[in-house]
């Protein structure tokens, strides 16, 4: 995936040329803008599948109407995965990994949950999804060492929004419980995707730090 130019010296050519500091986001900004921002989009998100579900699926069956969801939720969110992101950072090149990675994300969790249906199947889904979603930026950020911690930790995060989300939205019914699901699965997604961002750039901060030393790079918290 080096083509994309997220691997380390990519992003180091990448600020030379700008000729301005880089924007290097921090642990925390990484996690208040993956957390609350993707818990803005799930609530979008689930709100149009509250709306449109039954009749989406009607219309074009419920696989179609999964990749309906995923393209809408890479569409919401792909800005906000910039965020997340050394700048500067084309917003096209943004965009195309977010959206490569989600959707490997999402067919995996689909394959996975149509074939069992079941609770056990749930969580399988959960398992092959993050594991398809961290492998994905691992290799586009080149972080080889952080994979198998990233996967964990989207595996948790994303399991804990998932499932508790979903119990609200069984205990509470109509729309609410549809937002809430939204909010609570953005939330541990988006968590999750904040740290895997801030781990996977790890190299590039410690090279940005190595090449200019007389203009330190700009730091984003929160």
């Amino acid at each position: 995936m080096k083509f994309l130019g997220f691997y380390p010296e990519a992003v180091v050519a990448r600020a030379q040329g700008a000729g301005i500091p880089p924007r290097v986001p921090k642990l925390g900004h990484s996690l208040f803008f993956g957390a609350g921002g993707f818990c803005v989009v799930g609530v979008a998100v689930f709100a149009f599948v509250a709306a449109t579900d039954n009749w989406l699926r009607r219309q074009v069956g419920e696989v179609s109407a999964y990749a309906v969801y995923a393209l809408l939720f890479i569409l919401l969110a792909g800005a906000l995965f910039r965020r997340l992101v050394i700048k500067p950072a084309p917003l096209f090149r943004c965009y195309i990994l977010f959206a490569l990675a989600f959707l490997l994300y999402s067919a995996a969790w689909t394959a996975a949950w149509v074939s069992l249906r079941n609770k056990p199947g749930e969580w399988l889904a959960s398992l092959v999804a993050t594991t398809a979603l961290g492998l994905t930026l691992a290799k586009a950020f080149d972080a080889p060492k952080q994979t198998f911690k990233v996967i964990a930790v989207l595996f948790v995060t994303r399991s804990a929004g998932y499932f508790v989300g979903e119990f609200l939205h069984h205990a509470i019914s109509g729309l609410p419980g549809w937002l809430l699901w939204g909010a609570v699965y953005g939330l541990g997604l988006g968590g999750g995707l904040g740290y895997t961002l801030y781990a996977c750039q790890e190299l590039a901060r410690e090279r940005l730090k190595t090449i200019a030393p007389h203009a330190p790079a700009s730091t984003m918290s929160r």
